[in-house]
């Protein structure tokens, strides 16, 4: 698997998560999808930071490269202000779901402005290998970082 391939799995399942939370009213189960949530947005944030932004930094000198790199980091501290906002609230009322339809539009945003642009720009930059190699540096980053205090209680 690539990394645009493991990028893009890591996408698909948060989706599926958010979207499994806006179709649950039981605040309890709701509560426990956020968590898997948080801790998917979490570490797949860190994780692309150290590897993904990194080879594409390293193999550019471009100042599109670099103002992509900005804002996807950008992207990433809205989503996790928002989800800081989201940890303080009562899950499930107005303003949390006010809040969680602001973070999955962040998300959704993020991931369509990084699958089209910013993968279209990486493959110019980065080999086969490399991207095979990016998606196993990811998961191991991924696994490095995973923490007790980031996972979800059942």
């Amino acid at each position: 698997m690539d990394i645009y391939n493991y990028i893009r799995q890591d996408h698909r399942n948060v989706a599926a998560l958010m979207d499994e939370l806006l179709s649950i009213n039981l605040s309890a189960v709701q509560e426990r999808i956020f968590r898997k949530i948080r801790l998917e947005l979490s570490l797949h944030a860190e994780a692309e930071e150290q590897t993904f932004y990194k080879a594409l930094r390293e193999a550019s000198e471009r100042a599109d490269i670099e103002d992509r790199i900005v804002q996807a980091r950008e992207d990433h501290d809205e989503i996790r202000d928002l989800m800081t906002f989201l940890i303080n609230e009562s899950v499930g009322g107005p303003r949390w779901m006010e809040k969680f339809g602001e973070l999955k539009h962040a998300v959704t945003h993020h991931v369509k402005e990084e699958e089209v642009e910013m993968f279209a720009k990486a493959r110019r930059l980065l080999s086969d290998e490399q991207a095979k190699q990016l998606a196993r540096d990811m998961a191991k980053v991924k696994q490095t970082i995973r923490v007790p205090e980031h996972e979800p209680t059942e």
